[in-house]
């Protein structure tokens, strides 16, 4: 008959082994207060029986069939240390108390799901639990806590998840998508508590689905899923959280929020904000996120949720034909506010995004494409269908006539909702035209429209022909009050005829070559005396 080894530690006794300890059929029982130490891997197989009332301590692999039995008393611990990696294979239904991470810049991988009914603690540095296909399980009262170190998380590489049972008060996930990329999430449900599973993504995703178009502008490289097991009755806060190195190029930390994918398109939670930044880990915090089964959220900018144009238009008076780009005097004479100067003109009202525009400093008018150099200041405006301006920019236009933000990228309004709209571009000299036609506005799209090709591109057939196909805008409305007439001429024009060039006052530069003379009368305001603007048609 076959012998079978009982083993009991007794509390204040501790048990080192150098080998392996492999249990094929006996029992194995660590009693409260007592600790077993293993140096290297425990294999439990047969029908063998490892009961852990108090620590249990292993430096390598272990493992427990499905024939075997592992059983942990609710005040025992499960303790991970060494300096070489460990393989963990419980069988199913395998219930363990609290677990500890505490290896020495090393990682722990999951064969088999670890079910875990009391506390999940990190102690050391640089600790992994490596997920795969397999999960972690938090019984509704377990805790999860690495506050006290760096880069120890669960890492949610694959299909595996981190679920936190009757999720109710507020629970840190300590989640990360690699060993060296950390991004836990808090999640508090305000609402019914429920099962709550979150893994996370590398890189934020437009179809995170499946892991499909990387988002490269204005975001967190990260996406969080959050799934509930029973559908409904969530109202969750949740703040994730990253470090510096996860943040995209263009990514603006003084103005985030979480964005929730609708579907389709990402909508954020609430307006946006700062992020809180402490020991270099950031975060922000939206409540009313509301889950429908398995939704997915990221963190992005103001710029994530923004509508962008893309216009193209040209000014009749610095246009010439000699290269088919208008001039660039203001800029090459350094004349240019570097702070938009509409918000101080009487004839031009911001509207939700618009005013204070600015740049830092004149090179910032300076572009590597001779093309792309700053003309001039622009008001752009979005109206509606009954013509009422729900937002405005101050803009950049471009000598190819390219209108840009600040930054050189497409103009951004964030404050446009989803439709149909006008555009409508204004400036200082010369009279406004408006889109002939709605375009269609999305947030984080692009529109295109291009007032240069056509006459019929401006409301009213209201363009002039600067060359041969190549329309624009009529110069010499000096105050900017939608008209060219008497007024332009001998209220402004004639006081500033030969004046020293002030780029406020000498409104009566036409074709904006920097002086105020003869040429700005007989080759534009006469011309153009009586035409009046189509904006408000």
């Amino acid at each position: 008959m076959k012998k079978l080894l009982t083993l009991i530690l007794f509390s204040g006794m501790a048990l080192g082994a150098s080998a392996q300890l492999v249990n094929q059929g006996g029992t194995i029982t660590v009693q409260a207060g007592a600790t077993l130490v293993v140096e290297s891997d425990i294999t439990n197989s047969g029908t063998g029986t490892i009961t852990n009332n108090g620590i249990i301590e292993v430096k390598g692999d272990i493992s427990s069939a499905s024939s075997a039995t592992f059983a942990s008393d609710a005040a025992s611990k499960l303790k991970f240390s060494g300096t070489t990696p460990s393989m963990v294979n419980f069988m199913a239904g395998t219930m363990l108390a609290d677990v500890e991470m505490a290896k020495t810049a090393e990682d722990v991988t999951l064969l088999s799901d670890l079910d875990i009914n009391g506390d999940l603690t990190f102690t050391e540095n640089d600790n992994q639990i490596i997920l795969g296909g397999n999960n972690v399980v938090l019984s509704s009262t377990s805790a999860a806590d690495n506050s006290t170190v760096t880069n120890s998380f669960i890492v949610t590489d694959g299909a595996g998840v981190v679920t936190k049972e009757g999720l109710a008060a507020e629970f840190e996930f300590p989640v990360g998508a690699a060993i060296d990329s950390q991004n836990d999430i808090t999640l508090t449900d305000n609402g019914t508590a429920d099962n709550i599973s979150v893994r996370v993504l590398a890189d934020a995703y437009d179809t995170p689905a499946t892991a499909a178009g990387v988002m490269t502008d204005d975001v967190v490289s990260a996406t969080w899923e959050i799934t509930e097991a029973t559908v409904g009755g969530s109202n969750i806060t949740a703040e994730p959280s990253w470090v510096a190195a996860d943040e995209t190029a263009t990514f603006d930390n003084t103005e985030s929020s979480i964005y929730q994918l609708d579907g389709t398109n990402y909508t954020a939670l609430a307006a946006t904000s700062a992020a809180i930044t402490v020991s270099g880990i950031s975060s922000v915090s939206n409540a009313g996120l509301v889950l429908d089964g398995t939704d997915y959220v990221i963190v992005g900018d103001g710029g994530l949720s923004a509508a962008f144009l893309a216009i193209k238009f040209f000014l009749e008076g610095p246009y010439s034909t000699a290269n088919s780009m208008m001039n660039d005097a203001y800029r090459a004479g350094g004349h240019l506010p570097v702070a938009e100067p509409y918000t101080a003109m009487s004839t031009f009202t911001h509207v939700g995004d618009g005013g204070s525009e600015a740049v830092a400093a004149q090179a910032d008018f300076d572009f590597v494409a001779d093309g792309d150099d700053i003309v001039d200041w622009v008001f752009v405006e979005i109206r509606d269908n009954a013509n009422t301006t729900i937002s405005t920019r101050s803009a950049l236009l471009q000598r190819d006539g390219d209108i840009v933000d600040l930054d050189g990228g497409n103009l951004k309004f964030s404050a446009v909702p989803n439709g149909n709209y006008d555009v409508v571009v204004r400036h200082r000299n010369h009279l406004g035209n408006k889109s002939a036609t709605n375009v269609s506005v999305t947030k984080g799209g692009v529109t295109t429209y291009d007032f240069t090709t056509s006459a019929a591109q401006s409301e009213g057939v209201d363009a002039p022909e600067l060359e041969v196909g190549v329309f624009g805008s009529y110069s010499s409305d000096a105050n900017a009050d939608g008209q060219v007439n008497a007024v332009d001429n001998t209220l402004h024009w004639r006081p500033q005829n030969g004046e020293a060039f002030d780029y406020f006052i000498s409104t009566g530069d036409f074709n904006m070559d920097t002086e105020v003379n003869a040429v700005d009368i007989t080759i534009y305001w006469e011309p153009n005396n009586s035409f009046i603007s189509k904006i408000n048609d």
